[in-house]
């Protein structure tokens, strides 16, 4: 039996250079409703984001080859403001991104690898349902076994 959808149909940018784990966290978005747009490097999602194509936020690996994550969440701010962002990372970066995040004010978070499913979900929904951030803009998500 299909869910309904709680929300309306939000378009998500996945960037994740491993097959599998953008595999996954795509079909864990779309089983809950999202549109989700899967590239495998910065460069590509740099492409969709400059493209003009309605985007409600970038979930973007901050490891990835040539450009990193932290850079193309950068440049795809300065190309639009309303973006919002979640910067995720299994290798304790959370302090690369944090000025990125800061400057964001509000519509980035940070999402440690591993996470569960929920976890994404309760992140990504939060963020596109324009839940209140901190004081100073960064949500951190809390890693959690799972993805």
């Amino acid at each position: 039996m299909d869910q309904t959808p709680t929300h309306p149909v939000k378009t998500v940018v996945l960037v994740d250079d491993e097959d599998l784990v953008r595999r996954l966290v795509s079909r864990v978005l779309q089983k809950e409703g999202y549109r989700v747009i899967e590239v495998g490097t910065a460069e590509e999602g740099l492409e969709i984001v400059n493209n003009g194509e309605a985007i409600d936020l970038l979930l973007t690996d901050v490891t990835l080859p040539g450009m990193n994550g932290v850079e193309l969440g950068r440049r795809a701010l300065e190309k639009r403001r309303d973006l919002k962002l979640i910067c995720m990372s299994g290798s304790g970066e959370e302090e690369i991104v944090t000025e990125l995040l800061a400057r964001a004010a509000g519509a980035a978070a940070f999402l440690g690898k591993p996470f569960s499913n929920g976890k994404l979900l309760e992140t990504v929904g939060g963020m596109l349902d324009g839940a209140s951030a901190s004081s100073n803009g960064l949500r951190s998500a809390e890693s959690a076994s799972g993805l």
